[in-house]
């Protein structure tokens, strides 16, 4: 099974210079031909993102859930794979203390709704059921954040309640690893998590303009799945100057499911 977490780049032309969306949507097409995973995960996904992909990659099934208030804009979209994978659930809520109204927000963070894709998914080789939870957390504050991520936390509980199986967290939590919402990650009492991308290094790259590129997507596992092998491979390609975004996607490899 390959699962990838991929933070799209919102597709603002003009300035991303040969780094906007219409340049980089070839590359990363050939990419996901390439490497064929069963589940990607995408952040800052908008209509137009998905228009492309969708035309581009026939293999795969697009669900695609903006955050704002009229269901517009900036969002998420998980992409599975038609012939590896079989949807048995899937739900999108709102980070906020009324989740299912649309373009809620906490109090405390910044202007910008968030959300998270849930789904329940089955491997076709093997018959294994799975969870993924694709984040994009907010860009301001760990406190907003780790409400998030809280809420987040409690959603999986109850799910696992109704159905235990391996989950995966995953994302662009906007969080540094020394962070108070990774330290969150790690320590609460709600749902015990390993952060199986815990040894690699930067992943915001800001299109090869950081001397350093900084850590801030993760991938989150159950303790049961971490204990089992489990491969990363980090997407560094680029070519020209030009990348897959200005993020780099983590793919994660496991035959467990």
């Amino acid at each position: 099974m390959k699962i990838v977490t991929f933070n799209l780049r919102c597709p603002w032309e003009d300035p991303d210079g040969i780094n906007g969306f219409i340049n980089r949507v070839g590359r990363i097409v050939n990419k996901i031909r390439t490497e064929m995973p069963d589940v990607i995960c995408f952040q800052e996904a908008t209509e137009k993102n998905r228009d492309f992909l969708e035309d581009a990659l026939a293999d795969y099934f697009f669900i695609c859930n903006q955050r704002n208030s009229n269901f517009d804009g900036e969002g998420l979209m998980t992409a599975i794979n038609k012939k590896t994978v079989s949807i048995l659930g899937l739900d999108f809520f709102w980070l906020s203390d009324s989740p299912y109204t649309p373009g809620s927000r906490f109090e405390i963070q910044s202007d910008c709704p968030r959300i998270c894709q849930s789904l329940i998914l089955r491997s076709r080789s093997n018959g294994k059921i799975f969870r993924i939870y694709n984040n994009h957390l907010d860009h301001e504050s760990d406190t907003a954040r780790i409400s998030g991520i809280k809420l987040v936390f409690k959603k999986i509980a109850e799910d696992l309640k109704k159905l235990n199986a391996p989950f995966f967290i995953l994302g662009d939590f906007n969080a540094l690893p020394d962070s108070e919402t990774i330290n969150y990650c790690n320590n609460n009492t709600i749902l015990k998590t390993v952060d199986i991308t815990k040894e690699i290094g930067g992943t915001w790259h800001d299109f090869g303009r950081l001397e350093a590129p900084i850590k801030i997507d993760y991938i989150f596992t159950d303790t049961e799945t971490a204990q089992r092998e489990i491969k990363l491979k980090v997407w560094t390609d680029q070519s020209s100057g030009i990348f897959l975004s200005d993020h780099y996607p983590i793919e994660l490899i496991t035959d467990s499911i």
